[in-house]
């Protein structure tokens, strides 16, 4: 017996307009839940005859602790998928519904302006515009951010970890050591970056790396005199 009886929609927590992925993200898809249902039957189909379920290498499903009406997906291959649910009622009726997702690794992040400057203080941090996008013609959208990037100070022997958040697209640092007597060159290199997913946004070669110049102070000398 097959009747629809259940309204199922999709909240969804994927990104660029409504049904596009970063690769490698990991996004928890769920439907409100429902008295009337018995369970929830979660696939990922490659086809749109929904006849051709994806192989572990495409993606991998994991339940959600205590949330039948959920389920984790992490996107691992390039492609277009048809996410569906399979819902059974408690009166054994069924209803069946899919939702078509592109799985895509073009995003990309780059430093916006490759050099800056300043006087030697006594903040040894700063922040510089990050330009990420989804693909050339489109600026990543809010629904990846924040994005956790990594980065290298030359010089350092570790990465550090930065946040970057929709509002403002700043990339914070820290660990530049200030000089009050000497110019110091200071170069930061992107090391990887994700989205709030964990999916991976490519670097742009030769918009990797940010120049940051620290003057030194000005040296006063001699005595004050009074005429």
């Amino acid at each position: 017996m097959t009747l629809v009886i259940i309204i199922l929609s999709l909240a969804s927590a994927s990104g660029q307009g409504a049904y596009t992925v970063v690769l490698n993200s990991k996004i928890k898809y769920k439907v409100a839940a429902n008295a009337d249902v018995q369970t929830y039957d979660w696939k990922v189909y490659t086809n749109n005859l929904l006849t051709a379920e994806a192989t572990a290498l495409e993606c991998l499903l994991s339940p959600v602790s205590g949330e039948s009406n959920a389920i984790s997906v992490e996107w691992l291959q390039d492609g277009e998928y048809y996410l569906t649910l399979h819902a059974t009622g408690n009166n054994g009726c069924t209803n069946k519904k899919s939702w078509k997702y592109t799985v895509g690794s073009t995003p990309t992040i780059a430093f916006d302006q490759l050099a800056s400057e300043d006087c030697s203080d006594d903040d040894n941090s700063f922040a510089t515009l990050l330009v990420a996008k989804f693909d050339t013609d489109t600026d990543l959208s809010e629904t990846h951010y924040p994005l956790t990037v990594t980065y290298r100070i030359a010089g350092e022997a570790e990465d550090r970890t930065a946040t970057v958040d929709f509002a403002d697209k700043l990339f914070p640092i820290e660990g530049i050591i200030e000089d009050i007597n000497n110019e110091t060159i200071n170069k930061i290199t992107i090391i990887s970056a994700f989205n709030k997913y964990g999916g991976n946004l490519n670097i742009v070669a030769g918009q990797d790396i940010h120049t940051r110049t620290i003057f030194k102070q000005p040296v006063i000398t001699g005595t004050i005199t009074v005429n």
